[in-house]
């Protein structure tokens, strides 16, 4: 009887043979729009459902091994379409609710070899983040316990920043955090609550640090466009 260990390595194997003739991701002409086929990202969810209803941890790591496998696989043989289909597991990867940080640095390699626009990043990054359409409740909630005595700014003024930068598209980075700090790093350190917004390029990533949790806001009138959010 195999063992979980060759389960898994066999079962890496078979989700990558699967998908080797097929045609993963749609890559047009330069600074065009790379387009994710839906229908394999979730054969490859399926694939893995298994594991990740009894272990989500050894599903996280086939996912992972999968797409090292396919990286590895590109350098040998200099196929695009290996790049392509570990885009798929990575989507695969954010819509199981793993961390956008696990595949960050990796997706940003695979985009500039496939000369990927703008648009494209962006719209892949989406499948890890929450999106939530800003208001008061929802940002507070966002933000949770907020300590009195230790903080950036009180949160009401905190939520009221948030929403405004969101709402005005005012690009940058800004930091919000309350407790004890934790990790000593000039400005950028790390507290017992702590919270970074990033604003570029018409989209606002709101990363939830101690927690790794990442979310899109949205503006108040997107909601109509974006019926999934909370």
């Amino acid at each position: 009887m195999m063992n979980s260990r060759t389960k898994g390595r066999k079962l890496v194997k078979n989700v990558v043979q699967f998908y080797q003739d097929k045609k993963i991701v749609k890559l047009r002409a330069q600074g065009e729009k790379m387009k994710f086929a839906k229908v394999e990202v979730e054969g490859i969810k399926l694939a893995v459902s298994k594991f990740y209803k009894t272990d989500a941890l050894q599903c996280r790591k086939i996912l992972l091994e999968s797409i090292q496998w396919l990286r590895d696989r590109y350098e040998r043989l200099k196929e695009e379409e290996d790049l392509k289909k570990a885009l798929c597991h990575m989507e695969a990867y954010g819509e199981l609710g793993f961390s956008y940080d696990d595949v960050k640095d990796e997706a940003e390699e695979i985009f500039g070899l496939l000369e990927a626009d703008r648009e494209v990043r962006k719209e892949f990054r989406r499948h890890f983040c929450e999106k939530i359409v800003v208001n008061k409740t929802r940002v507070n909630r966002l933000l949770g316990r907020w300590n009195p005595a230790r903080h950036s700014m009180r949160i009401s003024d905190a939520v009221d920043d948030i929403i405004r930068k969101v709402t005005e598209q005012k690009e940058g980075i800004s930091l919000y955090h309350c407790g004890r700090k934790l990790v000593e790093d000039g400005e950028d350190g790390l507290w017992e609550h702590t919270f970074r917004l990033q604003i570029q390029d018409g989209e606002a990533i709101f990363h939830d640090v101690n927690n790794n949790q990442y979310y899109l806001l949205l503006k108040e009138e997107t909601h109509a466009e974006n019926c999934n959010c909370r």
